[in-house]
């Protein structure tokens, strides 16, 4: 009995932590994306959303695609970084300095929980 529960545990552990490190999928509405990285300056554009204040609080999320046994593949996305908005650019723009983590060009921009 404890063997089955030892090898039933492990991938339900296993499957947790990936699922919390797993974020929701992107809102095009909401999200924004990384237009340009300069070491840890980010530029940060949004589509229609009002922009965030100066000194709110955003996380970069950087997108993975995982191909199921026979299926459909799934796009995920996992937090590469945190960032903090130092500036506002113009009426869609804003300029964060990167805290933590790494950030890509085209990676997608949420405001932190």
């Amino acid at each position: 009995m404890k063997l089955f529960a030892a090898y039933l545990g492990i991938p339900l552990l296993l499957a947790g932590l990936t699922i919390g490190r797993v974020a929701h999928a992107a809102d095009t509405y909401t999200d924004g994306w990384v237009s340009h990285v300069d070491g840890q300056r980010l530029d940060v554009c949004y589509r229609a959303a009002p922009l965030p204040a100066v000194g709110a609080r955003l996380q970069v999320m950087r997108a993975s695609f995982v191909v199921p046994n026979k299926g459909q593949p799934r796009q995920q996305f996992a937090v590469a970084g945190r960032a903090t908005v130092t500036s506002v650019m113009d009426a869609h723009c804003v300029r964060a300095e990167l805290s933590q983590g790494k950030a890509q060009r085209t990676d997608h921009v949420q405001r932190a929980p």
